[in-house]
């Protein structure tokens, strides 16, 4: 298809920060970063170097020496901003900012030029960030989750159908398990992937009310006894800052908010540290009730 447009919805709240600090504000290349994010995590299943990796990503979403294949643009008036909590789950220095709130419509447009399909690498790219992503500051923490209300066949209604839809995504990408086997050669990927011995994704299939009461229950399981002491593993602003590895997101199925969690390594985490990740994810899926639905065991 030379042309897609996608209904989308604020799940949670969406942080981003637009020209001026203070005002958020909804821009076409905050979707193109996370394009280009998921890219390259599912590319990360058929190609090892990430020159090659970034060759491909420049072809399709371009660079500063070449235009992009798919132009990008984002349609709907989101309303005027509120004062929301960042960190819903402390009871104290709870960050009030401002930001674009749950259920605010607007509409996503992906194309190209008259005769050129949009590449596949690039719908499914499209695909998984709406699975597993979200948009803007802490969505690595279930802030700017996104539903789209046109896309899927059929409808993710209910968990089960997310959950297959999940795995059918990923693996209709992914090569066969015996190509996949000899990627990496036992090594860690230098870059995040969605490579099976380098991922683990888990889905929940307990309930919430809310995208908030999804996050408070989140942060229960990183601030307890168990996982507080290892609080940079899981990423940190202090003393060269480090994105964290696990990627917490909330979607809303048939009127309740479940978690999607994903967690991808690679090489700039100590490996002593990914048996924490495991464990954390293990932990997860039995309070969460739900279901690895992609990869696996994190420490190998």
């Amino acid at each position: 298809m030379p042309s897609l447009s996608i209904k989308l919805k604020t799940v949670s709240p969406l942080f981003l920060n637009g020209a001026d600090k203070n005002q958020p504000e909804l821009r076409a290349a905050s979707v193109r970063g996370q394009l280009r994010y998921w890219f390259r995590a599912i590319m990360g299943t058929r190609i090892v170097e990430l020159s090659k990796i970034w060759e491909r990503e420049q072809d399709v979403f371009g660079s500063t020496e070449k235009s992009s294949v798919v132009s990008i643009r984002v349609y709907g008036q989101l309303g005027e901003p509120s004062e929301i909590f960042l960190l819903p789950h402390r009871s104290e220095r709870r960050s009030p900012q401002k930001a674009f709130a749950e259920n605010r419509p607007f509409q996503l447009h992906l194309c190209t030029h008259p005769g050129i399909e949009i590449p596949q690498e690039a719908f499914v790219s499209l695909k998984i960030w709406l699975l597993l992503g979200g948009l803007g500051k802490r969505s690595r923490r279930m802030m700017g989750a996104l539903s789209a209300t046109n896309f899927w066949e059929p409808d993710l209604d209910e968990p089960q159908t997310f959950i297959t839809e999940c795995k059918k995504t990923i693996s209709a990408f992914a090569p066969d398990p015996e190509k996949l086997s000899k990627l990496y050669n036992q090594k860690l990927p230098s870059f995040p992937t969605l490579h099976p011995n380098h991922s683990r994704i888990v889905i929940g299939r307990k309930d919430f009310r809310s995208a908030q009461e999804a996050n408070i229950a989140l942060f229960s399981i990183l601030r307890s006894n168990e996982f507080r002491q290892y609080e940079r593993v899981f990423g940190h602003a202090m003393q060269g800052r480090r994105a964290s590895p696990l990627i917490a997101q909330v979607r809303k199925i048939g009127g309740a908010y479940y978690p999607v969690l994903t967690i991808m390594r690679s090489s700039d985490i100590k490996d002593r540290e990914w048996g924490t990740l495991n464990d954390f994810m293990s932990r997860c899926e039995a309070e969460f009730k739900g279901e690895t639905v992609w990869g696996g065991r994190l420490a190998r």
